[in-house]
């Protein structure tokens, strides 16, 4: 298992610097976040919980390479390879009932109704139709669970418990 990055809780990831492009100081950058207002030109984010501040972002090839203030070579920039831009929990808007951010799933216990634990969620996966739930249990195979309303019965982000409905064929793994 990988040693996961930790940053205070008060804070979300919004992308991670991969490797530095030009000598400029610009590094190209994974978002993971899917509103682009996050990554723009002066917008206000923080790398290792340190505020700094976007003074250019292109997207040459599809992905956006960034340019940060104190970092306008490509020597100070290569210090900032892996670690993840991030932005303060306050500043998200709130979302509709019944809608999660991702970084308020992971973590969460996993039962069913009928009060068997399941395991923790660990990613979303993003398809087509729905998102799909990864559930791992150590010493078990992964369980993938579609975050469908048939599915998901009830989620208590506060408590950090989901409780879904075994539907049948849902988990023939298992014996439920």
């Amino acid at each position: 298992m990988g040693k996961n990055q930790e940053f205070p809780t008060d804070f979300v990831a919004v992308g991670k610097i991969n490797q530095p492009w030009g000598i400029h100081g610009h590094v190209k950058v994974t978002p993971l976040t899917d509103n682009p207002e996050r990554l723009v030109t002066n917008a206000s984010v923080y790398i290792d919980s340190k505020l700094t501040k976007i003074l250019d972002v292109q997207s040459p090839q599809g992905y956006p390479i960034i340019q940060f203030a104190g970092y306008e070579d490509r020597q100070s920039a290569e210090v900032l390879l892996g670690k993840l831009i991030s932005i303060e929990k306050d500043s998200l808007p709130k979302l509709e009932i019944d809608t999660y951010y991702v970084h308020d799933l992971i973590g969460l216990s996993i039962t069913t109704n009928e009060g068997i634990i399941l395991g923790k969620l660990v990613d979303v996966l993003t398809t087509g139709a729905n998102d799909v739930y990864v559930i791992r249990n150590h010493g078990q195979k992964d369980v993938l669970i579609p975050a469908t309303a048939e599915v998901i019965d009830n989620i208590n982000i506060d408590d950090r418990i989901m409780t879904i409905k075994v539907l049948p064929g849902l988990l023939p793994d298992l014996e439920i």
